[in-house]
């Protein structure tokens, strides 16, 4: 027994739908991800990132509504690895859990690597592209987000929602003046010097392969569900009004912004879209608060991925699949253990990554990673809920017509793009994939339950 932990492994209830859709919506990160993503998405797709964006959010919703059926009947802080056990046994969900691990830590990084950036651009613009100090800079942030989930997840609701709101406030209005601005014209040197996409259909396919992680966040309502206080169908619908949410935002941002903005600017400034509209827009106040609209962005959904990771290896411990001290919880009822452990990996993960060549080198190979092991973390969870509901008539259409054609969908998508990307992203997804074999095999035999 661990000084200051008791024997009680379930979470308290403290959280209601209107605290799960604020952290759903606020892990997707909306200017996080117009920062991170937008740029190589238009840089894969051209004029049509939106609608490759658009496509994707309709498959991610049809995960979504496996999500809403499963944390319905069986709410769990593993999520997405639980379900995959319940439906498949100990070997298929312990492959689930290496996928949930995996994608999380490399998601994790892709959060911190910019949250340095940001605010070295904030305090000391002059190094906010050295790739060291980013990353010691992320690491902090790292650790801050933990001591902000363990001060209690009440006041990480109310901190996400203050944030999120002036995050949308600023989307919003940036947006619309984006509309009535007059749109940029490219410079004969950048004409000159930034080639545009020539491979449509693998373009297409890689920018809806990003929007695997543009999307991703939601799915932290499924990691709370445990922790709600309310209908078993909140921590499902507030997935659900948070994804719908952010997608809509993020949609009209999008368009708003190509608008305002020019295929090859985009290009040309891929590791950072906003900062590039906020130079359209008149740079000066229009940067600043950018600026701080996505640093804010990026440490709500780093927080929340921290939140989805601790609390999954926190119900993987306290089945068994990993040392059961990660399962136990402290004197205040928190998963210290496991969140301790979790941010002193990411940590040191987080500081590896300095010694990438650049920032922006680092972000592209953990953004396009992270999309594949997230892309069949989701395919598999869909498959446990077409599973787990295939007998029950009364469910059959939202819960297994709905997460099959979503999963279909999407295992297409990722194939698509492992198959058309660059040798280096294929050896980090094939490597990826083919170790959690050897690890399922090891773990699923361990004693579980």
């Amino acid at each position: 027994m661990i000084r200051g932990v008791v024997s009680d492994t379930r979470l308290p209830r403290v959280l209601h739908y209107f605290d799960i859709s604020v952290l759903a919506s606020a892990s997707m990160g909306p200017a996080y991800s117009l920062a991170s993503t937008m740029g190589p998405m238009v840089a894969a797709a051209g004029t049509g990132a939106p609608l490759a964006f658009l496509l994707l959010s309709f498959v991610m919703l049809c995960i979504a509504v496996a999500f809403m059926h499963l944390s319905r009947v069986a709410p769990n802080a593993g999520s997405s690895y639980s379900w995959i056990r319940m439906s498949f046994g100990n070997r298929v969900g312990a492959y689930g859990a290496w996928l949930l691990i995996l994608s999380n830590f490399f998601a994790t990084m892709a959060i911190a690597v910019p949250a340095g950036i940001y605010t070295l651009a904030l305090i000391a613009p002059a190094h906010e592209n050295d790739p060291l100090l980013s990353a010691v800079v992320g690491a902090v942030w790292i650790v801050g987000s933990s001591v902000l989930l363990y001060v209690g997840m009440r006041p990480t609701a109310l901190v996400t929602f203050l944030a999120l709101a002036f995050e949308m406030v600023v989307l919003v209005v940036t947006a619309v003046v984006a509309w009535l601005h007059p749109p940029a014209i490219d410079s004969a040197r950048t004409i000159a010097s930034v080639p545009l996409p020539t491979a449509r259909f693998a373009g297409f396919v890689t920018a809806m392969t990003l929007a695997v992680w543009m999307n991703d966040g939601w799915e932290v309502s499924a990691s709370a569900s445990e922790e709600v206080d309310d209908r078993p169908s909140a921590s499902g619908r507030g997935g659900i009004a948070g994804l719908i949410a952010s997608t809509v935002v993020l949609l009209l941002c999008m368009m708003a912004y190509q608008h305002l903005g020019t295929q090859r600017g985009f290009v040309e400034n891929q590791a950072d879209a906003l900062a590039y509209v906020g130079t359209l827009l008149g740079s000066g106040v229009w940067r600043t608060a950018i600026v701080v609209t996505v640093l804010l962005s990026t440490l709500t959904t780093l927080w929340t991925t921290v939140l989805y990771l601790s609390r999954s290896v926190f119900a993987m411990g306290r089945d068994g699949l990993l040392p059961r001290r990660l399962g136990a919880l402290d004197e205040r009822s928190e998963p210290l253990v496991s969140l301790a452990v979790v941010t002193v990996l990411v940590v040191i993960c987080e500081l590896v990554t300095g010694f990438s060549k650049s920032a922006a080198d680092q972000l592209t190979l953990v953004l396009n990673a992270s999309s594949v092991f997230l892309g069949l973390l989701f395919v598999l969870t869909a498959g446990a809920a077409i599973r787990r509901f295939a007998r029950d008539p009364a469910a059959r259409l939202g819960a297994v017509v709905v997460p099959l054609l979503g999963a279909l969908a999407l295992l297409a998508v990722i194939v698509a793009t492992i198959a058309l990307e660059d040798r280096r992203l294929q050896l980090y997804a094939w490597g990826g994939i083919a170790l959690g074999i050897p690890f399922a095999l090891w773990r699923g035999r361990a004693r579980q339950g």
